[in-house]
């Protein structure tokens, strides 16, 4: 029984702070760093969740913001007043097209005999 509580408490020097004092710690002075410890360890995840809470409070705002922007630019695009923001450059391009040369086109396009419907 003995040796098992003197293990342990080799172990727990291993992960306890001990700090520059003497190297023969007792076990009250070992138990008592390491409650100190496991209370600043306990204080440090406390602070690092009420962070972590903050940090998501603070994103929901600019999240709704963003949401409300969508839904507007949706509604505007619908009724046609607006023109999507997300058309890419080669979109918006001009290509152009030289329609009196029609020397190379193949045979069986007759422009010519367009039907009524086509126009």
């Amino acid at each position: 029984r003995r040796a098992h509580l003197r293990l342990c408490l080799e172990k727990l020097k291993g992960l306890v702070p001990l700090g520059p004092e003497a190297s023969r710690h007792t076990t009250l002075s070992l138990l008592t760093k390491a409650k100190l410890h496991i209370k600043k360890l306990e204080d440090y995840d406390r602070k690092a969740v009420h962070q972590i809470d903050q940090l998501q409070r603070e994103q929901r705002h600019p999240k709704r913001e963003l949401e409300k922007l969508g839904i507007e630019r949706i509604r505007m695009d619908s009724i046609g007043s607006t023109v999507s923001s997300e058309r890419s450059d080669s979109d918006r391009e001009e290509i152009d097209v030289d329609v009196e040369s029609t020397d190379d086109l193949p045979a069986d396009l007759d422009w010519s005999s367009s039907s009524p419907s086509d126009s």
